[in-house]
């Protein structure tokens, strides 16, 4: 991307924006400014939104938005290197991290343009209704309008796609605000949206904190559908301010793993140690929580320490590193802070270097700790035995966040047990809470929100129902 690209995080109806404010982004392995962005305000919001609620009343036909899909896909494979270094600069994951999600993005972008063509609605019997013998009737699905998508610092790729490519599938106009922490990945993707010769309107690009255009984004009902990943605290404020407009929110967790008396441990100290660990922890369904058969607590902790001692956390950049810095160095001294608290018997790693964190492991930490009971979004893993498995299951029931779980057992009748009594959005069966394919669908209950990802699902949410009624007479 030129540098006078670079130098706006404005794009509204089609063109880049200067602003008298800026965003500096951040390097978050080294602190150092990588680029400055321009700051969107209320009335660029409003411009935006205005803009958006323009073009959607005039929606791309199926076959056009399928081909700007799949164009924006090509798009990201061919300017790999771009946004695999932007990417690693302002997340400060690791660039294996950087190319898995360009990857899954370019994948999100063709299932959603797959989507696109697919869009129908169904017959309805109106005809056994008594009285609606001559009726025939069937439903056509249409865009719901504006969607405002609102992403967080820890996908801006994946989760973006997610978010704004089942969005154009179905037909909407989008205005796009990504996390001040992570903008520039939003900015390159919204310019492939322009190279592919999506029409101004359909996508906006609004980049500010959530404190300065958080209102604007709120407060217009020109905005049918929010869709939004972060915080569960935040997620409770879009939920007020929506109005009549429907939500999509993918909320906080404090994701479980139930490793089973008669679990396959080398399977689960294989997996914990990608899924707990990667992103620094900073993932949504990273295994934050092992309840592990009591019987085989000490077997666990000792196999998994060990393989956590191997893992090695520092430059992003640098061959062999598995995990870098936190997206700032205040939640790596939050995070050091809870460890510190926790209580536990045992401990791996912890030790902070700025935004470094190294990773963590912990056993059976007191009960009421910060690591049990909130979400650490950090590189920190505990273990804690339980009696059985049902009272693993009770423990997470009570919980108040219910994203994802997972289940390690060789018992078929345990593991539909789990599935049925578990009260979290997705059961994983002999894999982590973290196992997430880009086809299925996505969410949490309870404090985790609710809504599901999935291009399929997705777009069905973002488009209405309209039903068409034909009275019919037999011909004179």
């Amino acid at each position: 991307m030129s540098t006078a690209t670079r130098s706006s995080g404005l794009f509204v109806d089609g063109g880049w924006r200067p602003a008298a404010g800026r965003i500096p982004v951040l390097d978050k392995y080294s602190g150092e400014v990588v680029a400055e962005i321009a700051a969107a305000t209320e009335p660029d919001v409003k411009d935006a939104i205005a803009g958006a609620h323009a073009a959607s009343s005039r929606p791309l036909e199926p076959a056009e938005r399928a081909r700007v899909l799949e164009t924006v896909a090509g798009l990201l494979d061919a300017r790999a290197g771009e946004f695999v270094a932007d990417y690693v600069a302002e997340t400060g994951f690791t660039t294996a991290d950087a190319r898995n999600e360009l990857r899954r993005a370019a994948s999100i972008y063709r299932l959603s343009a797959q989507e696109a063509l697919r869009i129908a609605g169904e017959q309805v019997p109106l005809s056994a209704t008594p009285g609606s013998e001559n009726r025939l009737a069937f439903t056509v699905r249409v865009p719901v309008g504006v969607v405002v998508a609102i992403a967080p610092f820890n996908a801006p790729l994946s989760t973006v796609a997610h978010k704004i490519g089942p969005a154009i599938a179905a037909g909407n106009a989008v205005v796009l605000k990504p996390a001040e922490k992570t903008p520039l990945s939003a900015l390159n993707v919204v310019q492939a949206f322009a190279d592919a010769g999506l029409p101004p309107g359909f996508l906006q690009l609004v980049c500010a904190s959530g404190s300065a255009i958080g209102s604007a984004l709120l407060d217009d009902d020109r905005v049918r559908f929010y869709t939004f990943t972060g915080s569960t605290a935040v997620g409770r404020v879009i939920s007020a301010g929506a109005g009549l407009a429907r939500t999509h929110l993918e909320l906080g967790s404090n994701s479980v793993s139930i490793v089973a008396a008669d679990a396959r441990l080398d399977d689960v100290v294989r997996l914990v140690a990608t899924a707990g660990f990667r992103k620094a922890g900073q993932v949504c369904t990273s295994v934050q929580r092992i309840l592990v058969d009591e019987s085989r607590f000490d077997d666990l902790t000792t196999a998994l320490a060990e393989r956590v001692k191997a893992l090695t956390a520092g430059d992003p950049r640098a061959e062999g590193t598995d995990l870098g810095p936190l997206i700032a160095e205040s939640e790596a001294a939050r995070a050091e802070e809870w460890v510190s608290r926790s209580a536990a018997r045992l401990r791996v790693g912890g030790e902070r270097n700025g935004s470094v964190l190294t990773p963590a492991l912990l056993a059976d930490p007191a009960p009421e700790s910060e690591v049990l009971s909130k979400e650490i979004f950090a590189p920190v893993v505990s273990v804690v035995p339980v009696r059985d498995f049902d009272e693993a299951i009770a423990r997470v029931n009570e919980g108040r966040y219910g994203l994802q779980a997972g289940v390690f057992t060789q018992d078929l009748d345990r593991a539909f047990h789990a599935a049925r009594e578990l009260r979290v959005g997705g059961v994983m069966i002999n894999d982590t809470s973290s196992y997430h394919a880009d086809a299925m669908p996505y969410g949490g209950v309870k404090d985790s929100g609710h809504g599901v990802e999935g291009p399929r699902y997705a777009v069905e949410d973002m488009t209405d129902p309209r039903i068409v009624v034909l009275n019919l007479h037999r011909p004179e």
